[in-house]
Order: structure tokens, then sequence, then C-alpha cells
């Protein structure tokens, strides 16, 4: 590994056509192939960014062997990622995954266990830890500047549309959609924001009689931190209207804070009895874009200063994707889920548990 990291891109589809365009601007990356099983994508590659015929491939197995990557970034769906990642760490290469990492928590278990093995670097595509409002909220909550936060409900209301071009068309039709797709974002800023690991959850998943999802499009929960922080989780894709809310809002001992977009509008409420909530002038991002352009830059000079459990970790991000496993474990049994119960059960080291948070 030289000052770059030579990287292949798998996965050339509606997120897979960001990661492009983040790894041609990032010094620290050498794009040296594609895979995708769309010759199209592959096309769209050699136009926009001067793919050569030898930088395109159909299969994973043909492009590690003829590419050598440090890195590969992949941007598949989760349905086959579990076959993914074994080759990528069999070639000898980092990996930097979206999430969820699989939609089975054993074999997300599994992928942690094997790059640990074999001593290479694994982080997952939590980008929106990334976003200056999320960022600043963490630096909030740990200032202490408002106390101690006590009790929070965050609320993501949207209209979605699965068909709408630019957006992956799998969430359609894979188990759960909302939940391994959408609330597993919200979870990990949840746990990543407060600094907190969640203790007991309960669920209740929900899809409306109008839903283009096959499987459910509503996620509601409550979840349990420590230090006796209650967060209630409202989640939707299929609203009824285009018009879309967003609120996570967080009650402390000494004041409140507040995010009115899903990407911005970042406002305090300083003192016990404050009647209004003051904005905090955040730099502008582009939303799904700019965070990832720095959790990219973030990564790889992680990998390049030899950090191979680098932020986001996969190792914390079992900590998210337990969460989300036991949700829905929640939502079939009807009974509230005890984290520590959870892990024991599936033989998640105990020593990767009492990790900090990243």
């Amino acid at each position: 590994m030289g000052e770059t990291l030579r990287t292949l891109l798998v996965g050339v589809g509606a997120r897979g056509k960001i990661w492009s365009r983040l790894l041609a601007d990032e010094p620290l990356t050498e794009t040296v192939g594609y895979v995708d099983i769309d010759p199209g994508n592959l096309a769209w590659a050699a136009d926009r960014f001067g793919a050569t015929p030898e930088m395109c491939f159909a299969t994973l197995e043909a492009a590690l062997e003829a590419a050598r990557p440090d890195l590969v970034l992949l941007a598949t769906p989760p349905m086959d990622r579990f076959g993914e990642t074994a080759q990528v760490f069999d070639a000898g290469a980092h990996l930097l995954s979206e999430k969820p990492l699989t939609l089975d928590f054993d074999e997300g278990l599994r992928i942690v266990e094997a790059a640990e093995a074999a001593g290479l670097a694994f982080a997952v595509g939590l980008n929106f830890r990334y976003q200056h409002c999320v960022r600043k909220a963490k630096e909030i909550f740990a200032s202490g500047e408002l106390g101690a936060p006590s009790f929070s409900q965050y609320v993501y209301w949207r209209n979605r549309d699965g068909r709408r071009p630019g957006l992956n068309r799998f969430p359609l039709t894979m188990r759960q959609p909302m939940l391994y797709e959408q609330t597993i974002h919200h979870v990990d800023e949840i746990r990543y924001a407060y600094g907190r690991d969640v203790r007991r959850v309960w669920c209740r998943c929900h899809n409306p009689p109008w839903s283009m999802y096959r499987d459910d499009a509503t996620v509601i929960a409550t979840l349990e931190l420590d230090d006796d922080l209650i967060v209630n989780y409202f989640g939707a894709w299929s609203g009824q209207t285009k018009i879309n809310d967003f609120l996570w809002r967080t009650d402390c001992d000494e004041g409140a804070l507040a995010q009115f977009d899903l990407f911005a509008d970042l406002r305090i409420a300083r003192g016990v009895g404050a009647d209004e909530f003051q904005p905090i002038a955040l730099p502008a991002q582009e939303p799904l874009v700019d965070d990832a352009r720095l959790m990219l830059s973030d990564v790889a000079r992680q990998i390049l200063a030899g950090n191979l459990r680098p932020h986001p970790s996969g190792i914390d991000h079992l900590k998210t994707f337990g969460i989300i496993a036991a949700m829905e474990e929640s939502n079939r049994t009807g009974q509230p889920v005890e984290m520590a119960a959870f892990f024991a059960q599936h033989e998640v080291p105990r020593h990767w548990l009492e990790l900090p948070p990243d």
C-alpha cells in the first residue's frame, strides 16, 4: 500500500453512482475497477469517469484477481453481501461496506469475525454520523452544556416513492425494508450522538394497505439506553402526503436540543422553561453526498495510518445491527428484547460489547 488506496467499487447502481463520484474526487483513493452485472452501469462508468474495458468487470471474482485492490467498496444489495465479503477478505483487501451488512445478524457477526481473523480493516458506511448537525449534537451532549439527556422523540415521516429514478429498487421487495434500510441509520445516529448503548427494545412494524413495499414500511419502537435515557421512535416510508416531517428532540436537565430537518436545522433551548429554540449555525451539506465524502476521507486516512478497526468499525456496527435484529424479533414475538440476552444468544464476544461506542 502506497500513499493512496487502490480501490475497487462493487455495485454501480443508484448508490454506487454517488460513490463513483466521491472516489474520483478523493485524493487518498485511486479507482482501479468497477463491478456490476448490468453492462449499462459499466458503460456509464466508462462515459463519466473514463473506465477502460480492463477496469470493468461482471463478477467480483474476476475483478479481485485482475485489479488487486487495497480496498473494496461494496455498494451492492445486502442480500448478496455475505458471500461478497468472504471473497474480499480471501483476496487480502480491506473493506468499506454499505449497511446493513446482511439481513441476518449471525452472518453479520461472521463477517466481522472474518475481518478480525484476516487482520484486515473493515468499516461500515454509516454516513449519517458525518452530518454536521449530528456531529454538533454529539458535541453538545458530550460537553454537558445541557446536562444529561433524559428522554427523546425521533420522528421520520416520509412518502418514499421506491420506483423513482435515482433510488435503489431492491427495498421494494426485501424483508423489512424500512427497518434494515432506513431505521438502521436512525438507530445508529441515536447511539452515536448520545454516546450510549441500547439496553432494551420494544418494536412494532406495520405496512399500510396502500404501501408499494412488499413488507413493512413503518416502524414504531421504544429504545431504553444507558443512564435511563428513553427514546420514542417513529419511522415511515409510506406517508399519504408528499409533506415529509422530521423531528429529533431531546430534553435534558438544563434545556433541550432539536433537529427539525433530516439533514439540517439544529436548534437549542438553553435553561429550564426556555420559550423558544435558537438556531445553531452549521455549514451546508449536499444530503447523502457530503456526509459520505467526509466518511470516505476519514476511513481512507485511518486505513493508510494502519488502523484495522477504522471508524465506523464493523465491531461497533454489530451493536447497531443487533438492535435492528432485536427490533425485528420484538415485532415477531410481541415482546420486548433485552440486548444483553440477545447478544449472549448470538455469542457475540463480550470484550467487543464492552468497547465504548465509536
